[in-house]
């Protein structure tokens, strides 16, 4: 090829992909359903260099019960953020439709452990791509809780009455309970079990001084010394260590801890393209996304080349630093669980809260 004919290719290729860039970035933005905080631009750089910065809007919920109610009244999403106990209840109401895992190019490149979970591929067909992983536990203020051992029975011990604070997350509290009433399976419990759980939700209900919505709550509350004791996520963890508030992780309740997975799943109601859907979440399963995850929230990344960017003393000051199957596995997973006993733990849980 001659040295004009080699400009001119060039030039041609240039111009081609700068009307791809503009014309993905003239694409009407997807809306991403999640927990507020989710929209960390660095979460999603590769996606914002492609469609710009307004190429995504956010919506946010409190809980994975309020999307699942939201989506159910008709809210249009294109991406709703799910965790593993959500995939089986989301698909069987028609919430969400099938991922094709052959156009998610970091497909290969998650953790298997968590990519094949079964709770995600049923009907033969995948349902949720992980995104997150980790434990929830307990936050408190080493310089006001002087803890014995390291156990979740701080949450019903009478000395920190109204020095406590629980989340609005339904399945967290019911693990914690169901750990505390030493239930054989949380998952399908006993007829003589509802009971016992039912006392733990009341006891911790009891000795909490309130009950948090947004993490935001939670760490002005821990920062502030209104709280000494509180149920939270590696998130609030990491940003009340920033602050330089004297708090500590349980990571190693002698119960186990309570550990969960969440991920994408795609909306039935989505109108976005299929392409602008994918390159969302490729960009989120990016490597350098995965990255900041880790850094700015604490939390597990799927992608094993995300973790491989992060240091060993960090990933196990966050108690990730071990294998994350074994980590799951290995505590005290929110799974899904029948309906009839959701449903009934789910009403007994909103009398308590009522003060019923």
């Amino acid at each position: 090829m001659s040295y004009r004919k080699r400009i001119q290719s060039t030039v041609a290729a240039a111009f081609a992909a700068a009307a791809t860039v503009s014309a993905a970035a003239s694409a009407e933005p997807l809306t991403y359903f999640t927990w507020a905080g989710y929209d960390d631009p660095a979460f999603r750089k590769p996606f914002t260099e492609k469609y710009g910065d307004n190429g995504v809007n956010f919506s946010f919920f409190s809980s994975p019960d309020e999307a699942f109610a939201k989506l159910k009244g008709g809210f249009q999403a294109d991406i709703a953020h799910a965790c593993l106990h959500d995939v089986r209840k989301w698909k069987e109401a028609g919430l969400i439709k099938p991922i094709d895992t052959a156009k998610v190019t970091t497909f290969g490149d998650l953790i298997p452990s968590l990519r094949d979970a079964e709770a995600l591929t049923l009907d033969g067909q995948q349902w949720m791509i992980p995104w997150e992983w980790g434990a929830s536990s307990v936050i408190y203020r080493t310089d006001k809780a002087d803890l014995k051992e390291q156990s979740y029975a701080v949450l019903v011990d009478p000395a920190y009455q109204g020095r406590t604070a629980l989340a609005d997350a339904f399945d967290e509290v019911f693990q914690v309970a169901a750990i505390l009433a030493d239930v054989e399976n949380p998952l399908e419990l006993k007829e003589e079990e509802f009971a016992l759980v039912e006392q733990k939700m009341r006891e911790m209900r009891g000795n909490a001084r309130f009950i948090w919505t947004e993490p935001s709550q939670l760490e002005q509350a821990l920062a502030s010394g209104e709280v000494d004791v509180a149920w939270g996520w590696p998130n609030s963890f990491a940003a009340l260590k920033k602050q330089n508030v004297p708090v500590n992780f349980m990571l190693e309740p002698k119960e186990g801890l309570v550990t969960w997975q969440c991920g994408f799943t795609i909306s039935a109601t989505s109108t976005a393209p299929e392409a602008q859907l994918y390159d969302f979440i490729d960009a989120l399963e990016a490597p350098e996304s995965g990255e900041a995850l880790v850094n700015n929230f604490g939390y597990g990344h799927s992608n094993q080349k995300a973790l491989e960017r992060v240091s060993k003393e960090r990933l196990q000051e966050l108690g990730l630093g071990g294998d994350a199957n074994e980590t799951i596995q290995n505590g005290n997973l929110m799974g899904p669980m029948p309906d009839e006993q959701r449903q009934r733990l789910i009403e007994t849980w909103t009398q308590i809260k009522a003060g019923g």
